[in-house]
């Protein structure tokens, strides 16, 4: 039997850690928070957590690229920042310092790859966009 490891066990396929400010929907109701990260109902609500949070990098933080999305995902100070990004950038097909357009199909790819990197959660990218569909995010 396959052991699950957090991000899996918490529904967090992008380890998205947890903060008491962000009140995300479908945050698990009686244990939003395991170990620092969030614990979603769905895995589709983590997906959903994730596609509002590139969003906001790049509204927000001018992280429009994957490389400056990932350099704040995942500081040096934290990981290996370069071989996540050439990782990342591989399994997705993106060049690291390709704008990253809030509706466009780059989000996907990027979420569906970052996703493996984080957790080993495989999606493909056109379903991280129907979820954005039908989450209207």
């Amino acid at each position: 039997m396959e052991t699950l490891n957090l991000g899996q066990q918490n529904r967090n396929p992008l380890n998205i850690r947890y903060n008491a400010r962000n009140r995300w929907r479908g945050l698990h109701p009686t244990t939003p928070n395991v170990r620092g990260f969030c614990k979603f109902i769905s895995v589709a609500h983590g997906y959903r957590a994730a596609v509002v949070l590139m969003k906001n990098y790049i509204r927000h933080y001018g992280a429009d690229t994957p490389a400056k999305i990932i350099a704040r995902w995942a500081p040096p100070s934290e990981n290996n920042t370069r071989y996540y990004i050439a990782a990342v950038c591989g399994r997705s097909r993106l060049d690291p310092n390709e704008t990253i357009r809030i509706d466009g199909p780059q989000i996907g790819r990027l979420i569906a790859a970052m996703a493996r990197q984080e957790t080993g959660m495989t999606i493909q990218p056109e379903a991280v966009d129907e979820l954005r569909r039908q989450f209207g995010v």
